[in-house]
Parts: C-alpha cells; sequence; structure tokens
C-alpha cells in the first residue's frame, strides 16, 4: 500500500503539481482517485494527508540521523544504510539511537527524498526551506559534530 501512496505523490511532483514544497489541491484530488482505483478502497483526501505526514514523520529520523555523516550511503537494493562497522560502533557509542538503523530497512528513501529532501520538519515549528537557510546560515553551529573524521578524532 505505502508503495501506491508514494507512486502517487511522485507522479503528481513529476507532472508539477506542487507549488513552493506544497501539494496543490488538484494534486490531492489526483492522488485520491488513482489510489481509489489502484486499492479499490475508500480513500479521501484527510487519509491521504495523515498517511504523507506518517510517512515523512518515520523517513525524517533515517534521514536527519544520516544527511550530514560522511561515510554512510543508503542502497537502492538493499534499502539499508550501510558503512564500515568500525564507524557503526563509533556512531553507536555517541548516538545510541543509530543502532536500530544498522537491520532496519528503509523502503521509500530514494523517492521521500526527492519528494521532500528539502523539508524535512513537520509540526507547529515547520519552516519552508529558505527560511531554514537563512537562519542557519546566520546563526554559528556550536553543537556536536557529525563528520566521520570528527569520530575519528575523538575516539584516537
Amino acid at each position: 500500500m505505502d508503495e501506491a501512496f508514494v507512486d502517487a505523490f511522485l507522479h503528481q511532483h513529476n507532472l508539477g503539481n506542487r507549488v513552493n514544497g506544497s501539494f496543490t489541491t488538484k494534486a490531492y484530488k489526483n492522488i485520491v482517485n488513482e489510489l481509489k482505483e489502484k486499492l479499490e478502497k475508500n480513500v479521501d483526501k484527510d487519509k491521504v494527508k495523515n498517511w504523507i505526514k506518517t510517512l515523512k514523520a518515520n523517513l525524517s529520523k533515517s534521514h536527519n540521523l544520516f544527511k550530514n555523516l560522511s561515510g554512510f550511503s543508503w542502497s537502492i537494493v538493499t534499502k539499508l544504510w550501510s558503512v564500515k562497522p568500525k564507524v557503526w560502533d563509533i556512531l553507536i557509542n555517541v548516538n545510541k539511537d543509530a543502532k536500530e538503523w544498522m537491520t532496519k530497512s528503509v523502503l521509500h528513501y530514494d523517492t521521500f527524498v526527492i519528494l521532500f529532501g528539502n523539508d524535512q520538519v513537520t509540526g507547529e515549528k515547520s519552516e519552508i526551506a529558505k527560511e531554514l537557510k537563512k537562519k542557519q546560515s546566520s546563526q554559528h553551529d556550536n553543537g556536536p559534530h557529525n563528520t566521520i573524521e570528527e569520530f575519528d578524532l575523538m575516539v584516537s
């Protein structure tokens, strides 16, 4: 079922039924109609919006963990994140939540990045990409560093 949802959103994205990162009313209408036909189930706009919100939240966990780490890659074949075992160990020592991603597949990550790669924040404090870039460029990062080189320095 997720595959049908992802395909429907990607189809509307490719048709250009998305403005400033948001799907248009026409896109949602087309998605609902496509899913009703494919799934032969009662689907409405609210169900579609809830589904995409849930999928974005789940995929964002993985994306946010690995997006700035060098050496990690997501395999389109295995649907898993991969890196050398030593690097996994280092990451897990720094972030215990990373362990689950050694064996947890991320089924639609490639399409997710196409659809929402620049729009990872959800909820009441969400901002559009332009706002985030402006905010980030005006702030200095004093937080933890996440590159492999920095991990190497921490363990040496």
